[in-house]
């Protein structure tokens, strides 16, 4: 295509209106696609060398070209190594999960069925709280971590089986986050009795224990699982590819292919983050309770001012995607919480010492939420499950009243 002449390419540029490079990178992409023109209709050199001839004004377009093609294999490469990581830790976790049938079929037989729903959140395994700095109101570590997991179990059994409703089709049990303490924070790093990685390891055996032991007690579990903030290995929170980068995700990606044969426990780990699910109709959102689009608190009425603001938000934005819900669960707040259509879980790990000193919040014993879905009137009963004694007791009789 040089030689005498404007060539093949520039008199086709001419005739079209269009310029040579243009005309150049068309044929260059039929090419790739397989189709090759017919260059007898014009007898010149081959296309490769009249891009090299270009005239100089074109020189700096060439350079563009070429600039573009390896940012274009630089996001291919990423994109790459993305799909690999998401291989070897889990693509499950993209997976559409449908509901099993048992949450939205009911078989009444006598009084009704009813599901129990917990909420086990902020577990932050790994973090040491020393009684000394509490006035020895709490204690905290991964040996008592371990204890008031299987008094969680343990609890939650006995308060369905001896004095719940009755007549369970399964349970779901909400894995809501912060399930390490994940060195946060300096303090943390400094005090913090496992690693990151340790303690995700330590989560999820004694995670995959519980669950266990859940679906022997009830036949059939549902786990939505959210990732929260603790569990991150960035230093701030991120917004893209969020859950890729928390070992809460991690731990429930383990869990799911532990737990991989089992049809009757069922996880929804999706990387929205954020879980929708209905009990015998009546829906349910899922989430930590991080991002709900609101700051700060009030010092009279502590976290339920933001926590109402964010549930509107999120319930505005849960709605335009035509995903309106009832009930929004969540944790992150570190206590026990039961609104209108909002249920807050507290920490497994207690009151601590930034609770005690920056926030000077009361001290509550360690819990963890239970609730009883009935297929007709929907919750018909809330309690919490205690995981410790109280360490401060008040004596007396069972009522006592002014004379």
């Amino acid at each position: 295509m040089s030689g005498q002449g404007p060539g093949a390419i520039g008199m086709a540029g001419t005739a079209m209106g269009l310029p040579r490079t243009t005309v150049a990178n068309r044929i260059h992409s039929m090419i790739e696609m397989g189709y090759e023109p017919d260059w007898s209709l014009y007898k010149q050199s081959s296309l490769i060398g009249k891009i090299a001839a270009a005239p100089d004004k074109n020189a700096e377009q060439a350079d563009e070209i070429k600039s573009l093609k390896r940012r274009l294999k630089e996001i291919e490469e990423q994109d790459t190594l993305e799909k690999s990581i998401l291989q070897v830790i889990g693509s499950m976790a993209s997976r559409n999960v449908d509901p099993p049938k048992w949450l939205t079929k009911p078989q009444s037989r006598g009084k009704g069925q009813h599901v129990p729903l917990t909420i086990w959140s902020d577990w932050h395994a790994g973090e040491v709280v020393n009684p000394r700095e509490l006035h020895g109101l709490n204690e905290f570590n991964s040996r008592i971590m371990e204890s008031r997991v299987r008094t969680l179990v343990d609890t939650t059994i006995h308060l369905c089986r001896n004095h719940g409703p009755g007549n369970y089709p399964g349970a779901v049990v909400c894995l809501l986050g912060d399930f390490i303490s994940g060195g946060l924070h300096p303090e943390l790093l400094r005090s913090d009795d496992l690693s990151q990685i340790q303690a995700t390891l330590h989560v999820r055996d004694t995670l995959a224990w519980a669950i266990e032991k859940m679906a022997e007690e009830f036949g059939s579990l549902f786990l939505p699982c959210t990732s929260g903030n603790h569990g991150r290995n960035t230093h701030k929170s991120e917004y893209k590819g969020t859950v890729y980068q928390n070992f809460d995700w991690l731990i429930y990606e383990m869990l799911i292919r532990h737990f991989a044969d089992r049809k009757d426990i069922v996880f929804a780990n999706p990387v929205t983050n954020e879980v929708h699910f209905s009990i015998f109709g009546e829906r349910y959102l899922a989430t930590h309770g991080d991002m709900l689009g609101v700051r700060g608190g009030d010092g009279i009425i502590g976290s339920i001012g933001p926590i109402m603001r964010g549930s509107l938000k999120v319930g505005r934005q849960s709605a335009a995607y035509g995903q309106d819900f009832d009930w929004l669960l969540m944790g992150h707040w570190h206590q026990p919480l039961y609104l209108p259509g909002i249920i807050v879980a507290n920490t497994l790990k207690g009151f601590d010492e930034y609770a005690a000193r920056a926030l000077r919040a009361p001290p509550s014993v360690p819990s963890q939420p239970l609730v009883f879905v009935n297929e007709k009137f929907g919750h018909v009963s809330y309690s919490e499950v205690f995981l410790d004694e109280p360490r401060m007791k008040q004596k007396g009789s069972w009522v006592q009243w002014a004379a």
